[in-house]
């Protein structure tokens, strides 16, 4: 049932995909075009997306490479803003957003906060990201797509508060993925991080 869903989905995307001209998606997405085909980095690889039919290489998992066909058809040029929003104040987000922001806020009290800094550094920095002076004690900046930049930050626990943390996106986000494939994108970084396999397959 959810392989016919997800098949769905991939369908729509790869019609809504097609009716671009190639040249804009590049431009508004910050992508480069050449022989048929798209080239963008996304969490540390640069992959190349064939628009003939859709498909991505090196292959991605199968909700990653939605969501970025996704982010090439939504992405409207959008200039970042440089002002950070939590997933529930995105349009739309109160509900699916809210639940992104406490999961994300529990798995860094319970896995990644109780991390030697060495390591969470080691684990961010294989998904390409990059680390980040901040208010926080740890922050790094992952790239999903050109203009769709995820920050991770931490405080690590001490002997009177456990660690915190959480995921925030640039205000700009709305412009090149909905709320649900915003969650999607924390979940796979999240996924990443800790090792877990519910979105990375």
């Amino acid at each position: 049932m959810e392989n016919r869903q997800f098949e769905a989905m991939l369908a729509v995307a790869q019609e809504r995909l097609a009716q671009h001209a190639p040249e804009d998606i590049a431009e508004k997405a910050g992508a480069q075009y050449a022989d048929g085909s798209l080239s963008l980095k996304t969490l540390g690889q640069t992959v190349t997306v064939r628009l003939s039919d859709c498909t991505i290489q090196p292959p991605l998992s199968k909700w990653h490479a939605l969501t970025l066909l996704h982010y090439l058809d939504l992405a409207d040029g959008a200039p970042l803003t440089g002002r950070t929003i939590t997933f529930s104040q995105y349009k739309d987000g109160l509900v699916h957003g809210g639940g992104l922001d406490r999961n994300a806020e529990l798995i860094v009290r319970r896995d990644l906060g109780i991390l030697p800094p060495e390591e969470l550094e080691r684990r961010c920095r294989s998904l390409g990201a990059e680390l980040l002076p901040s208010n926080a004690d740890f922050c790094a900046r992952f790239d999903f797509a050109p203009r769709y930049p995820v920050w991770l930050k931490v405080w690590f626990a001490d002997e009177e508060f456990p660690a915190s943390g959480r995921l925030l996106l640039d205000e700009s986000a709305p412009h090149y993925l909905t709320i649900e494939d915003a969650v999607t994108v924390g979940s796979l970084i999240l996924d990443q991080l800790t090792g877990a396999q519910h979105w990375t397959v």
